[in-house]
């Protein structure tokens, strides 16, 4: 199917009935898809209106390899092919997955983890056939003049970057809404693949004042990569996404001393946080997290299987995405096991009060082939909402 069709294909549904009823359960539904390819949305009412909860579903590039036929080493690099499978992949799953995921006329651009790195000089390996990586240069050590400001009109990944989005937004047309790439890496997760993984962890110990004033250049570099965005877009400077998936390294202790401070800077110079993410188990981070002021969606993600744990370390009421792991209580769980696990983040989140939050599928990579991974991912949805449909068990007597 060609591009055009794909793009009158989305058009035709985005004004369906089906898609209608899903966009409006969210709040502000069209700031929802940003500067990555997954939907992260706010409910639009509470629990205690009685409503179910929306669902969402979401899978692996490696689904869409086998079940499409993506070609990664294309798909960073061929503006064209990226824009057409992006639609290919956002149909695919609106027709396969009877979620709250809903349609939209946004297409982010995106090249992952390489990013925020990339701006600051970190060789991307873009075409490996896999998601776009990092070389293993370690751009800044203790001896390192760190720069006053970062060269971003010939920065040459920016140049690589806006050659991309130009040509996609020529081909998408002016009904669609191409995203830029946005900086949403925390300062950790950018200090750790720029100076390297074991060589950032000891500096924290061995040598902080440096581990400072490297996180105090990435937190200016930030803000003056935002600033930059928004003059050559156009567009004006939103609340940010701040993904930390390694804080879970650090005690909460490093949280508060090393990574706190510049989060809080860059929230307020942003206006606040849309969506704070972690892919470790930020269970003991929580309260120390919860100090920021103004978060709109926490993420409490795969790795943290207790969601009752983190609950009580929120210091007010606050909308969370509750990711339930693919593999283990999707692809290899009986639809008892799966049911069960959905049970219990229901009653946490009652019995801790929780008003806001959604329910989401997350890293379904292939187990049992492309096509039975998918149908298990759509009946986990039926589950669900099988699950919601059910009275809330009595509380137990004590």
């Amino acid at each position: 199917m060609s591009i055009n069709r794909l793009l009158d294909e989305l058009n035709r549904l985005y004004d369906s009935p089906e898609n209608q009823r899903r966009l409006a359960l969210w709040d502000g539904p069209q700031q929802m898809i940003r500067s990555e390819t997954q939907w992260h949305g706010v409910p639009a009412y509470g629990a205690s209106s009685g409503r179910p909860m929306p669902v969402t579903a979401e899978c692996l590039d490696k689904i869409w390899q086998e079940d499409l036929g993506l070609r990664l080493e294309r798909f960073y690099t061929d503006p064209e092919y990226y824009l057409e499978h992006y639609l290919r992949i956002r149909l695919r799953k609106y027709a396969a997955f009877p979620d709250d995921t809903p349609l939209t006329r946004d297409i982010p651009v995106c090249f992952g983890v390489t990013h925020e790195a990339g701006i600051l000089g970190q060789p991307a390996i873009l075409d490996s056939g896999d998601e776009p990586a990092f070389g293993r240069k370690v751009l800044f050590d203790e001896n390192s003049d760190l720069p006053q400001a970062v060269e971003l009109e010939n920065n040459e990944y920016l140049n690589m970057i806006k050659g991309f989005y130009q040509e996609v937004k020529r081909r998408a047309g002016s009904e669609f809404r191409v995203i830029f790439p946005q900086w949403y890496r925390g300062p950790q997760g950018v200090a750790l693949y720029v100076r390297g993984f074991e060589n950032f962890s000891l500096d924290l110990y061995l040598q902080p004042e440096f581990a400072h004033r490297l996180l105090r250049f990435i937190t200016d570099a930030t803000k003056q990569f935002v600033a930059w965005r928004a003059e050559y877009t156009g567009e004006p400077i939103a609340r940010c996404d701040l993904f930390n998936d390694d804080i879970y390294l650090m005690s909460p202790q490093s949280y508060t001393e090393f990574f706190l401070p510049y989060e809080r800077e860059i929230a307020d110079f942003h206006a606040g946080v849309y969506y704070w993410h972690s892919c470790g188990d930020i269970t003991r981070h929580v309260s120390a997290i919860h100090e920021l002021p103004d978060i709109e969606l926490i993420d409490f993600g795969v790795t943290m299987e207790d969601k009752r744990a983190g609950m009580q370390g929120l210091r007010r009421q606050q909308p969370l995405e509750l990711r339930v792991h693919a593999q283990k209580h999707i692809q290899q769980a009986t639809e008892e096991e799966a049911r069960a696990y959905v049970r219990s983040i229901l009653r946490d989140c009652r019995e801790r009060g929780i008003e806001r939050y959604v329910i989401r599928s997350s890293g379904m990579s292939v187990l049992e082939g492309a096509q039975t991974d998918i149908r298990k991912l759509a009946r986990w949805v039926e589950l669900v909402r099988q699950v919601q449909a059910e009275a809330p068990a009595p509380a137990p007597h004590g």
